[in-house]
């Protein structure tokens, strides 16, 4: 229910309006619509819990990236992190202090290289943050990036339960990694999902519904699979994943799922470690409050590139934008929030893809017409920006909201026995490698 002085205010204003109109055209009513609001922080205990700075993505010598277990976990140190999880292609991390066992192709390094984990001392020290005021780094557990030697790039990072050890993947296959660490009772969340359609080279893509089909049957089927990352990397084929997360979310959210959004380096070169970071809101650093965040999405996606909300020339220089409490009030319909910067900040309201307002806070009931099934916010400050978790917003009609994905193509009895065939060949590599280079531009 409303406020008495909100409705009695909302109804003086109408008529007003109406006595002043003296053309037949009448001046439309604001809607005074009762949203329930799902805040995804509300758990947080603001006064007591940690900012925990994550990075949930990154490659060593294990598999293809170029820099060894101990450079890796050193830099993420040094650049003040408090979280890391090393997530090679088909190999899943058993400790920063062990060697896991390789993948034969992709682990070419472990024929040329000695590969030595990082020292056990160090390892003890990192862990406990024994030189850093005792504010350790946490070894995220059995972190993997599974279908890890396919083409297409459907990539899918799994935790928490080991599942993907030297499994190669399938061209062209989500659910399996994604059914399998469920089973196995892990988690995921889909990484770089712009890649798999080159929607960096031709934005359509990103609002495809033929094209997200996939990810929004597995988000409707599969809790375990938590999120899909909006920032990845440089920006450069993640350019428009924040559109794709959107797209989902307009999908996923009037039928009773969110979809959380990840922020990640891929590092893969020293270059690339420190672009992006998950901030974390946590009563303890400790893996299974992690694995409670992950799963309720207490936590904001950063990152310091940011193309098309920044430009593609801006590079953040400082400190993240810090969320230090918010405030739903659902008899007022306002959403509001509390920020700490060292630099001048903007918010931004975004509701299906669109700013629709600005400032610390927002009143739903002002922008009902733009505002269908939820909102979330994004910061930008001298470095960088910060994305929240959507916000769902039910004025109870979630049911209009919603929309079938696209039919699989009928070709008839004949068409259709090809087109299958057509499909089987895709997931082969040849296969794949025709499809990339006759469909998807050479990416």
């Amino acid at each position: 229910m409303k406020s008495f002085f909100k409705k009695a205010l909302a109804g003086t204003l109408s008529a007003l309006m109406l006595a002043s109109c003296a053309a037949p055209a009448m001046a439309a009513e604001t809607e005074d619509v009762d949203y329930k609001i799902t805040n995804p922080y509300e758990t947080v205990d603001w006064e007591n819990w940690n900012h925990y700075k994550a990075m949930l993505h990154a490659h060593t010598l294990y598999s293809d990236g170029e820099l060894s277990i101990t450079e890796v976990v050193e830099e993420y140190y040094a650049q003040d992190y408090d979280i890391l999880a090393i997530t090679d292609h088909g190999v899943v991390n058993q400790g920063w202090d062990k060697v896991p066992e390789m993948l034969p192709l992709i682990g070419y390094n472990q024929y040329f290289k000695k590969l030595e984990p990082l020292d056990s001392a160090r390892y003890k020290e990192i862990t406990t943050g024994a030189d850093r005021d005792g504010r350790g780094m946490l070894d995220v557990e059995l972190g993997i990036e599974m279908n890890g030697v396919v083409m297409r790039k459907n990539h899918i990072n799994g935790f928490f339960c080991g599942y993907g050890q030297g499994i190669w993947g399938i061209e062209e296959d989500y659910e399996t990694p994604v059914a399998e660490t469920e089973k196995a009772g892990g988690i995921s969340f889909i990484n770089h999902p712009g890649d798999f359609y080159n929607a960096s080279g031709d934005i359509s893509r990103a609002y495809d519904y033929a094209n997200l089909k996939d990810w929004c049957e597995i988000y409707m089927n599969y809790e375990s699979c938590v999120g899909i990352e909006v920032y990845n990397e440089r920006d450069t084929v993640a350019r428009y994943d924040r559109v794709i997360w959107d797209n989902i979310l307009m999908y996923t959210v009037p039928r009773g799922r969110v979809v959380w959004g990840f922020s990640n380096d891929d590092s893969h070169v020293l270059s690339t470690i420190g672009v992006t970071a998950e901030m974390f809101l946590m009563p303890e650093n400790t893996n299974e409050a992690l694995r409670t965040a992950m799963e309720n999405g207490t936590f904001f996606a950063c990152s310091t590139i940011s193309k098309v909300e920044m430009g593609d020339e801006f590079r953040g220089n400082g400190d993240y934008a810090i969320v230090n409490n918010i405030v739903v009030d659902e008899i007022e319909d306002t959403i509001s929030v509390e920020i700490a910067s060292n630099s001048d900040y903007t918010v931004e309201w975004i509701a299906d893809g669109e700013i629709i307002a600005y400032g610390d806070s927002i009143d739903l009931d002002m922008y009902s017409d733009d505002i269908r099934s939820y909102v979330r916010f994004q910061i930008k400050n001298d470095g960088g920006i910060v994305l929240s978790q959507p916000f769902v917003t039910d004025s109870g009609n979630m049911a209009e909201y919603q929309f079938e994905l696209p039919e699989d193509p009928d070709y008839g009895t004949i068409g259709n026995y090809f087109y299958n065939i057509y499909l089987k060949l895709r997931r082969t590599l040849i296969g794949e490698l025709i499809y990339r280079e006759a469909v998807l531009d050479n990416i």
